[in-house]
This record gives C-alpha cells, sequence and structure tokens, in this order.
C-alpha cells in the first residue's frame, strides 16, 4: 500500500474516535510515521529556566541513547520538535485557549542550535488539531489574524487542522510569484543574520479528509531539519492525492528586526502602482537586465531580471551592512536581494555611483503606465467595486494561465465598457427629466398669455435622442456582451434572444444541466429583458420613436408628464433597466465563473451590512467544503445596491 494512502486511512481512524480517545489516538497516528530518533508522547514541556506549558495531547520529542523505556511526563524544551494540541469540537473560545497554549510552548527557551554544517533548527512547531469545528475555517482564519496581531511571530501556531474540512497555516510567495510552498519557521536566529523578502501569507487548504496527509507530510518535513540524519520517510510522498488548492487570505512581510508585520494596504496587488524598473545596458546600448526598487515595511528590496549579478552592485551603496547581504535567485534570471535598510533615495545614489565607475548605464525603460480615469468614483461604489474589481478577482481563481486570462479579458472587456455607457446616458435622462420638470414646476420657462400657455424649452429631441442611445446600448450589454463572455465561458445563452419557440427548447435543454440559471434566465427574460429587446427592435425596425413631452394644466401650477417607454414612465423604466442589466451582468458572469472553479472551492456572498465601505465587492472565494455558504444564482428585482 502507498504511504499516501496508509496516511489517509490513519487520519480517517483518528478523526473517527470518540472525544476520550482522540488524545491516545493522535499520538498513535502520529507516531506510525516518525522514525528515530522521535517519540511521541502527552507531556507538559519545561525549559531551562523552570518555566513550563500545560500537556499537550501529542509531542515529538528527539530522543537520547539513555532515554527511558517510559515516557515522561515532563520533557526538556531541548528535545521537543513539535506540540500538537487536540479537540473534538473547534469552537471561538476552544481556538483562543489553544492558541495561548501553543504560544507559552514555542515561547519556551532553547539552547542554540548545534554547528552540524547542514541546515537544522530547534524552533518548537505548534499545532492546534481538531475533529471537527462549527466554525467555517474563513472564521477561524479572520480570528487567527486579531490574535496574531498582539502577539509576537515566534508564537504563532503554525497550523489548524479541522480533519472534516482542511487546513490553515502559512505559505511563502515571493515578489512577482504565486504561492511557492509551505512556510515553516525559521531557525532561531537565522533573521539576525539575513531578512528574506519573501510574504508570509495565511492559506485556507480545503484538503478534507485528506488533512491528516497534510498535517503529517508538514510535521515530517519540519523533523527532517530539526534532527538531519532521523529515520523519516519523503514527506512529498504522503501529498499523493491530496488537493493542491490554497486560498489566500492575507499576508505578512519580515521588518529588519525579523518580525513579521501585515503587508500594507497600498502594497496588495489590486492596489499597487510599482515604480517603473530600471535598464542596465553596456556602453554600446546592449540590454543586460532591469533592477527595481520594492519597498518593505522600514526598508526595501531589489529585484533584477537578467544575468548581471546582483550582489556585484550591492557594494555601490558604500555601507558595509549592505555588503553582507545575500540574494536569493529564482527561476526565468529573477534576482531578489534581502531586505535592506534602505530608501528610494538610498538607491538612486548607488545606481549614479554604479553609472559612475563602471562600463554600464543606467536608464528609464521606455515601458509606460497608462493610467485612464473610468468613472468619478473609486473602488468605494458598488458600481466599481462588484461588476470590475470583484469580477476579476473571482476570474483571477479560475485562469492562472496568462493566455486563457487574455482571452477572457478580451470577452469581458465589451461588457462594463458598454454598460459604462448605458449608466452615464441613464444619469443624462434622469438629470435632464428632473431638470425640465423643475422649471416647469417652478415656472421658470412657463409663461402665460391670456388662455394661452407657452413652454419656453423643449427637451424632446434630447430626450429622444438619449433615451434612443440607451436602449441600443443596453441591449448590447446582454445581448452581444454577455451572449459572447458566456460563451467564452462555456455557457450557451443565446436561446434567450430568439423566438418564443427556440427560447423555450433551450430553457428545456438548459434545465437538464443548470436548472437554476435555466430559472433565472426565465424569470429575467419573463419580467424585463424581453421588454428592452422588443423596445429597441421596435425603435429600430417598427418607426417607433419617444413621444413628445406632455403637460397637464389642470391644476393651479402646470405639470410636466413623462412619456412612456413599454408602458412606463421613461426615467422608471431606464433606472429600472439599469438595475436589471447590472443584476444580470453580475449574477450571470460570477454563476458561469463558479461553474468553471476547482471542486474544493467555490462563490459566497457577503452580506450588504459586512461589506467593507472602501470596497463593497459582493462575492468572494470560498472553500466547497467547511467555507462559508455557497451562492447560488437566484433571481431578485430589487435595485442593483440593494442586492
Amino acid at each position: 500500500m502507498a504511504i499516501a494512502q496508509q496516511v489517509f486511512e490513519t487520519g480517517s481512524k483518528v478523526a473517527a474516535v470518540s472525544a476520550g480517545e482522540l488524545s491516545s489516538a493522535l499520538r498513535e497516528g502520529v507516531e506510525q510515521y516518525v522514525g528515530w530518533p522521535y517519540k511521541v508522547t502527552s507531556a507538559r514541556v519545561v525549559d531551562s529556566d523552570g518555566t513550563a506549558s500545560v500537556p499537550f495531547a501529542a509531542v515529538v520529542y528527539a530522543t537520547k541513547g539513555d532515554s527511558p523505556v517510559t515516557a515522561p511526563a515532563q520533557l526538556p524544551a531541548d528535545s521537543v520538535a513539535v506540540v500538537i494540541d487536540a479537540t473534538d469540537s473547534l469552537t471561538i473560545d476552544k481556538f483562543r485557549a489553544a492558541y495561548a497554549r501553543v504560544a507559552v510552548a514555542k515561547r519556551l527557551k532553547k539552547s542554540p542550535a548545534p554547528e552540524l554544517g547542514t541546515p537544522t533548527t530547534t524552533v518548537t512547531l505548534g499545532l492546534i488539531y481538531a475533529q471537527r469545528s462549527d466554525l467555517t475555517l474563513e472564521a477561524i482564519a479572520e480570528e487567527l489574524k486579531r490574535l496574531n496581531a498582539t502577539t509576537p511571530s515566534g508564537e504563532w501556531p503554525d497550523m489548524i487542522v479541522v480533519a472534516s474540512m482542511g487546513a490553515i497555516q502559512y505559505a511563502v510567495q515571493f515578489p512577482g510569484e504565486s504561492l511557492s510552498g509551505d512556510y515553516l519557521p525559521p531557525a532561531e536566529g537565522a533573521l539576525r543574520k539575513y531578512v528574506p523578502a519573501v510574504y508570509v501569507v495565511i492559506v485556507l487548504r480545503p484538503t478534507g479528509t485528506f488533512t491528516f496527509n497534510k498535517m503529517m507530510s508538514f510535521v515530517v518535513a519540519h523533523l527532517g531539519i530539526f534532527s538531519p540524519g532521523a529515520k523519516l520517510s519523503d514527506f512529498t510522498e504522503f501529498l499523493d492525492g491530496v488537493p493542491r488548492t490554497a486560498v489566500v487570505v492575507s499576508g505578512y512581510q519580515y521588518d529588519l528586526k525579523g518580525s513579521l508585520n501585515p503587508v500594507p494596504s497600498d502594497q496588495y496587488q489590486d492596489r499597487l502602482m510599482p515604480a517603473a524598473p530600471i535598464q542596465i545596458t553596456d556602453r554600446r546600448g546592449k540590454h543586460l537586465g532591469t533592477i527595481q526598487l520594492i519597498p518593505w515595511q522600514d526598508g526595501g528590496t531589489i529585484v533584477l531580471r537578467g544575468k548581471l549579478p546582483l550582489l556585484g552592485l550591492l557594494p555601490f551603496f558604500g555601507r558595509q551592512n549592505i555588503l553582507k547581504a545575500g540574494v536569493v535567485t529564482r527561476p526565468d534570471d529573477l534576482q531578489i536581494s534581502y531586505v535592506l535598510p534602505i530608501t528610494p533615495a538610498d538607491f538612486g545614489d548607488m545606481l549614479t555611483r554604479f553609472q559612475q565607475q563602471s562600463n554600464m548605464l543606467v536608464k528609464q525603460t521606455q515601458t509606460q503606465w497608462l493610467v485612464q480615469k473610468l468613472a468619478d468614483e473609486g473602488s468605494a461604489s458598488p458600481f466599481m467595486a462588484r461588476l470590475f474589481m470583484g469580477l476579476m478577482r473571482l476570474r483571477d481563481a479560475v485562469y492562472s494561465d496568462p493566455v486563457e486570462r487574455d482571452r477572457f479579458d478580451k470577452a469581458f472587456d465589451f461588457v462594463p465598457t458598454s454598460l459604462f455607457t448605458v449608466r452615464s446616458t441613464a444619469k443624462e435622462i434622469s438629470e435632464l427629466w428632473s431638470g425640465h420638470a423643475l422649471k416647469i414646476a417652478t415656472g421658470e420657462v412657463v409663461r402665460r398669455q391670456g388662455v394661452a400657455i407657452h413652454i419656453d424649452e423643449s427637451i424632446d429631441k434630447e430626450l429622444r435622442r438619449q433615451v434612443e442611445h440607451f436602449l441600443n446600448s443596453a441591449a448590447r450589454v446582454i445581448k452581444q456582451g454577455m451572449q459572447g463572455l458566456t460563451a467564452q465561458l462555456g455557457v450557451d445563452i443565446g436561446f434567450m434572444f430568439k423566438q418564443q419557440t427556440a427560447f423555450e427548447r433551450g430553457i428545456a435543454e438548459l434545465k437538464a444541466t443548470a436548472p437554476l440559471l435555466a430559472e433565472y434566465l426565465d424569470q429575467s427574460r419573463q419580467t424585463w429583458s424581453e421588454r428592452l429587446i422588443k423596445s429597441r427592435i421596435d425603435l429600430e425596425h417598427n418607426n417607433w420613436s419617444l413621444p413628445r413631452v406632455s403637460y397637464d394644466t389642470s391644476g393651479a401650477n402646470i405639470v410636466a408628464v413623462e412619456p412612456l417607454v413599454a408602458g412606463q414612465p421613461v426615467t422608471e423604466f431606464v433606472q429600472g433597466m439599469l438595475d436589471r442589466v447590472c443584476c444580470f451582468v453580475e449574477d450571470v458572469t460570477a454563476h458561469c465563473i463558479q461553474k468553471k472553479m476547482p471542486a474544493p472551492i467555490t462563490i459566497a456572498e457577503i452580506p450588504l451590512a459586512q461589506r467593507r465601505p472602501e470596497a463593497p465587492e459582493r462575492f468572494q472565494v470560498t472553500l466547497a467544503v467547511g467555507g462559508k455558504p455557497r451562492w447560488e444564482i437566484s433571481y431578485q428585482s430589487q435595485p442593483f445596491e440593494k442586492v
């Protein structure tokens, strides 16, 4: 039997035992996969000062030749590699208590690591294990963030395991790259020598019933560094068949003191406008590489792309503390310096000295950022946050391949571009009508001459032009734009715009594979889309035009009466259609993206009251098992901003 299957079966047994048997089952399960010199017991951990932890359900420790056969009730901190706090059901209070217990164990003093000539660590790995939880993994992760904010990073738990759902842990991400792998805490004192320029991110691992495999792979990887030469299985083999999906929650960066701090909000990918890289050439203009400074907490990191060795440039800072800095080499000729105590001014001075003292030149690249204003509003607008930022974030969960993502973007681009036009036109219609109606009501453009009443302003021509523009643009969004976008996403909705017989046939076929979408499209056609398309057809082919504005003179004051479109006052028709088109774009696009998501993840809807004021996105990626309730498409008649 493959070892991954053995670990899976062990994990299933541990997850199924009663609460009273959990500690012993967990110890036995872990001990099956740790060899010499390790043993597993339940014990307290005590350091050289006499400070002790509470007893843990499972403690993995390294033995010596003269170790007693009977496991001690108390273990010296120097021998302890892993502590696991265990509970049958994880509540918020239990999580907080377990977090505190693990923090105490990780805080205990240890002797310096021996000089073995190979990477080693003395750090205690801290895990929290639960068979199940009424909390979602997202809720646990949010509480983890809150607790981390007031706890030194060296005391954070390294993994939270909920056997029935998945795991929460930290992963490493280099600048400009996707996730690289699990984050193991650095050896004691390692960050005094250098500070790596990596993002340490909280991730949710929707590993489901394979969660014990993920946990043991992580534990064994750490044990191999804690005691080099230990008899351990290849931890990567534990992961055969384990889902690889990870959902990023938030990120941290090391500061120059080696402490992890939250990544500043303006440095997240969707908000960062990085400085343009600087080109390095020889005197003949031959390209040698590009170099760029990335701000990093209280310092900065230098990124160089090209064959030119970054280490050779660091002496041009002229500072001894920077000469000791190192460089991480990544694929595609990417070099990333450690975090350096430098400012943008220091970086500029270094480049000046480099050019003066070498036979190479530095110059700004010709690449330019084109920043175009789309609207007089930002991410705080539900329209912008939901139909642009929100849908793009969902897209990123599906399309990691740049070519596939570009195909989606090309199909999508027509939709928001046209939707902007629809929205702007609706606003102009509303302002045109309200302004004219007010002038009539106040008598500003009304003259009475005997029994004759003169209206000195006419908006008929402009209102008619704007309504025609609105009908054409709105119909294009749903018929051309959304039909093309859904086709790119593998869903055919073309029948929605055909004659009734063809529509009914298409709906019947769709109900067999996507009943919720079929119901949504049916409701949309019955309540609004057919009226919109028919109004446009009447405009284009049946010589329809918006009636003139009429005026009610029966009362003391003259009142402007709105012309009708499809039986509705024009401003009511326009606003109602705008709401429905916006909802249609968001709902149908989100649904089609959701269908393409890998099995471990899905979409959840954020309640209105819980949406961030600075970016009130409606949807978020969540775990299919152990996450927030799965969103399902359903027709709603409320205004867009109330959905």
